[in-house]
C-alpha cells in the first residue's frame, strides 16, 4: 500500500495549465469546425475553411485565457488537496 501525503503546487498548476489550452485549443479549432459539419455547409469548402478561420481568429485569447485560469485552479487544488492530506494523513492505494 502506497500513500500519497504531498502534492506539488507547481507541477500541478502546471499540469492543469496544459489542460486548460488544450481546452482552448479544442474551443477554438474544434467547435467550428463541428458547427459547420452540423449546419451542413461542407459543400462550399473555401467558405467554410473562411468561416473556420475567421472564427479561430476571434476566439486565440481563449487559448491563453483558459491555460491561465486552469493553472490558477490548478494552484489552488493542490493547496487544497495537501491541506486535506494533512488533515486525513494522506490518500493510500495499491500499486503493482
Amino acid at each position: 500500500m502506497k500513500k500519497l501525503t504531498k502534492v506539488g503546487v507547481v507541477s500541478a498548476a502546471n499540469v492543469l495549465g496544459v489542460l486548460g489550452a488544450l481546452t482552448g485549443l479544442v474551443k477554438v479549432v474544434i467547435l467550428p469546425i463541428l458547427a459547420i459539419v452540423a449546419a451542413g455547409n461542407l459543400g462550399d469548402v473555401d467558405a467554410a475553411v473562411k468561416t473556420v478561420g475567421t472564427a479561430a481568429s476571434k476566439s486565440v485569447g481563449d487559448v491563453i485565457t483558459f491555460a491561465a485560469v486552469g493553472w490558477l485552479g490548478g494552484a489552488v487544488w493542490a493547496w487544497l488537496l495537501n491541506l486535506s492530506f494533512k488533515w486525513t494523513g494522506g490518500l493510500s492505494w495499491t500499486v503493482k
